[in-house]
C-alpha cells in the first residue's frame, strides 16, 4: 500500500473524493510539562485527563459571564468523540456564562476535541478558558484556551468499524532556554474491557532529550490504531514547566 504515502492521494482524501478514507490531524500543547512525571500533551492537567471507563453526557463548566448564549464571548460550543455505541459524535451546547450548560444529549466514552462554534463578537471566541467537564462535575475533560476557540489534545480513539494509521508526528519543545523534554507515544486497545484481565497500555514511540522542533515521517504508515483503540503522547521536561507541543495525523479507513 506505498499508495498512502503519496500526496496526491492525501489530497483527494481531505477533499471527500476516496470513499472509506478520511484524515485526522490532531495537535496539543502542555505549556508547564514538570520534570518528576509524565504528563499528557494536553492543556487539561494530567492529573485530571481522564480515560473513561463507561459513556457518560459532558457539559461546559461554569466560566466566564461573557461566555452565555447572547453574550460577546463564546455562545456555543461543540464538543466532539466517541459515543456510548463507539461511533464518532459532535453535539453543540449554549454556553452559561458563571453556571454550567445544559448535559449533551449523547453520552461520551472519549472526548477528542472542543471548539467554539458560535461567538458574539466578531474576530472573538471565548473570553476565558472553557472546560468540558462531565455532567456531574466529576472530571475534566478538555480546555480551550483564552481566545483561542480550540481545544489542544494530543490523543484520539478509533470509532468502531474504522483502523486508523499514524502518517507522522512533530514535536516542539521549548528551546529559549536550552530546554528538552522526552516525549512517548502510547496506544491501549479494546477500551470498553474494564475488567481484569484487560488491555494494557503500550508503547509505541519513545524520543529522548527533544530540543526545539522535531518532525517524524516514516517511509510507511508507523503502526495501527485498530477500532476501539486509544492514541495519546505524554512528555517529561528536563525542568518544571517546559512547554511542548505534539501534533499528528492519522489515515483513517473503513473497515
Amino acid at each position: 500500500m506505498s499508495y498512502i504515502i503519496n500526496k496526491e492521494f492525501l489530497i483527494e482524501v481531505e477533499k471527500s473524493n476516496i470513499p472509506g478514507h478520511s484524515m485526522i490531524h490532531k495537535f496539543g500543547r502542555n505549556d508547564a510539562v514538570s520534570s518528576g512525571s509524565w504528563e499528557h500533551v494536553s492543556l487539561t492537567p494530567f492529573s485530571t485527563a481522564n480515560f473513561r471507563t463507561s459513556p457518560i453526557a459532558m457539559r461546559v463548566k461554569a466560566g466566564n459571564a461573557n461566555d452565555t448564549a447572547a453574550g460577546n464571548g463564546a455562545r456555543e460550543v461543540t464538543i466532539q468523540g466517541i459515543d456510548s455505541n463507539f461511533n464518532e459524535v459532535s453535539e453543540a451546547v449554549a454556553t452559561a456564562g458563571e453556571s454550567a450548560s445544559a448535559n449533551t444529549s449523547a453520552t461520551f466514552w472519549r472526548v477528542h476535541r472542543a471548539w467554539v462554534s458560535a461567538a458574539g463578537t466578531y474576530t472573538a471566541a471565548n473570553t476565558a478558558a472553557i472546560v468540558i467537564e462531565d455532567s456531574g462535575g466529576g472530571a475534566d475533560f478538555m480546555t480551550i484556551g483564552v481566545e483561542e476557540g480550540q481545544s489542544q489534545y494530543t490523543g484520539w480513539t478509533t470509532p468502531i468499524n474504522k483502523t486508523a494509521y499514524l502518517l507522522s508526528l512533530h514535536i516542539s519543545v521549548d528551546s529559549a532556554t536550552n530546554k528538552e523534554a522526552d516525549v512517548r507515544i502510547f496506544t491501549r486497545e479494546n477500551i470498553d474491557d474494564v475488567s481484569a484481565p484487560m488491555s494494557s497500555k503500550r508503547l509505541k514511540l519513545f524520543f529522548d532529550g527533544i530540543e526545539g522542533g522535531y518532525r517524524y515521517y516514516p517511509k510507511g504508515p508507523e503502526f495501527i490504531i485498530n477500532a476501539k483503540a486509544d492514541l495519546w503522547a505524554e512528555a517529561r521536561g528536563d525542568t518544571n514547566n517546559t512547554q511542548v507541543s505534539v501534533d499528528f495525523e492519522l489515515l483513517v479507513v473503513d473497515d
